[in-house]
């Protein structure tokens, strides 16, 4: 009876110890997201600026809406070749 309680113990002891290595994994798994979340936040209000850094620039040479038009059009062009480019890298 008693190498039979040695034996439970000792497999709950095993358990605890593997949850609290995956615990630390998973721990460090959810800051690196955060932090890769948090980097795409400021990549995309950075993106923003300049688009709106080429549309000022532009509004001096044509009207507004026009700037805003030939603006977006970039970024577009922009996005299009990047979603080609990582098509490629996929393939």
């Amino acid at each position: 009876m008693e190498v039979i309680a040695d034996f439970v113990i000792k497999i709950v002891d095993l358990f605890d110890a593997e949850f609290t290595e995956i615990r630390e994994k998973a721990f460090k798994v959810l800051i690196a997201i955060g932090l890769l979340l948090s980097a795409a936040l400021l990549a995309m209000a950075g993106f923003a600026m300049i688009v709106y850094g080429i549309f000022l620039a532009f509004s001096i040479f044509m009207p507004p809406f026009l700037a805003a038009f030939v603006d977006a059009l970039l970024a577009f062009i922009l996005g299009g070749g990047l979603v080609l480019c990582a098509k490629r890298k996929m393939a």
